[in-house]
């Protein structure tokens, strides 16, 4: 089960360029996103109400989407403008269903609930990868597991010290207790580290060969938005120049019960320069790519011995804890208002 009325990232812009039809499945259901030659962003549902052909599989001819398997088409509110060697206007029960979208921030989103509901508004804040104060970096990826295992995972960053060993982690990550908070559905996980030492890709980017102080403040909010706060100094500085500040920006979209789209970004506001933006780009996907890893064989095991019933708690997993509760009560909520 899925929430449904919440903001989802649906794409990054530059997969929708060169006219371009993605398909992509979204609480699974199957969606076909486009934009229009005024440059606006559509989204519909990629199926052909004639017999269940692929929309996105289709072609272009200017806004209109030609289904390939009986050439029936379709304008980019879902009205089905023609089919072939029928006159007169196509019925409604042609109609392929719409969905609001909205463009900020540099990413695209969905509302996959009530139309009616869809307040823009009500998109999460992530200002920072549009802010000419900030230099972002960011993809997407793609993960064959539940997506609340990835939010788990980014909530509770103790495991940085083991799976990030080479990158960005150190015991100090592992061996420091976190405070966890729970304000309404919001979730803050916050974790001070004084005087620790910089794991490798800090030396990397700052130059770093004595201890900083560290400080990660998560926060998470439904169904599966996070972001995170990252802040080091070297011990005693009283320089500005030398910390090292960086925003963690995960949207989390789940594809089916067993996959997840992951949409991230990392703004930094510091050091402009290429050479940094391609490290912090490098950097951010490889740590990724080790979370990755492990989610996906951790999937595999739950697939096949179905041991989540059986988990144990330990401290650190208080907030993704209070994260799965705030779904679980929010999942009851939107089943009793249906």
């Amino acid at each position: 089960m899925f929430l449904r009325n919440y903001w989802y990232v649906a794409a990054m812009p530059q997969e929708l360029e060169n006219g371009a039809l993605l398909g992509r499945w979204i609480l699974d259901e199957p969606v076909l996103i486009y934009r229009t030659a005024d440059g606006e962003v559509t989204a519909m549902r990629d199926i052909c109400p004639h017999r269940s052909a692929r929309l996105s599989a289709g072609e272009r001819d200017g806004d209109t989407v030609r289904c390939l398997y009986h050439g029936l088409e379709f304008g980019p509110d879902g009205t089905c403008l023609r089919v072939p060697a029928q006159d007169g206007t196509p019925p409604n029960g042609l109609r392929v269903q719409s969905y609001p979208v909205a463009e900020k921030w540099r990413l695209i989103w969905i509302w996959m609930g009530a139309p009616e509901l869809a307040d823009e508004n009500l998109i999460p804040d992530f200002h920072w990868n549009d802010d000419p104060d900030w230099f972002p970096v960011g993809d997407y990826m793609h993960l064959d597991c539940h997506y609340q295992l990835l939010a788990d995972n980014l909530i509770d960053l103790s495991h940085e010290a083991y799976v990030h060993r080479g990158t960005i982690g150190t015991d100090a990550v592992s061996e420091t207790p976190a405070t966890a908070r729970l304000d309404g559905e919001h979730v803050t996980v916050e974790r001070i580290m004084p005087g620790c030492p910089a794991p490798p890709f800090y030396r990397k980017l700052k130059g770093y060969d004595g201890t900083i102080d560290r400080m990660h403040r998560i926060h998470f909010d439904p169904p599966a938005t996070i972001m995170i706060e990252s802040k080091s100094t070297p011990t005693s500085s009283a320089e500005p120049d030398d910390g090292l500040e960086y925003r963690v920006l995960c949207a989390i979209t789940p594809e089916s019960e067993l996959s997840t789209h992951f949409f991230w970004a990392v703004p930094r506001n510091f050091n402009p320069e290429r050479q940094v933006t391609e490290m912090m780009y490098q950097g951010s996907k490889a740590v990724f790519e080790e979370d990755i890893d492990v989610l996906n064989r951790q999937q595999e095991v739950l697939n096949r011995v179905a041991t989540g019933s059986d988990w144990q708690n330990i401290n650190s997993d208080a907030g993704s804890v209070y994260a799965r509760r705030v779904i679980e009560k929010l999942l009851t909520t939107e089943a009793q208002a249906e």
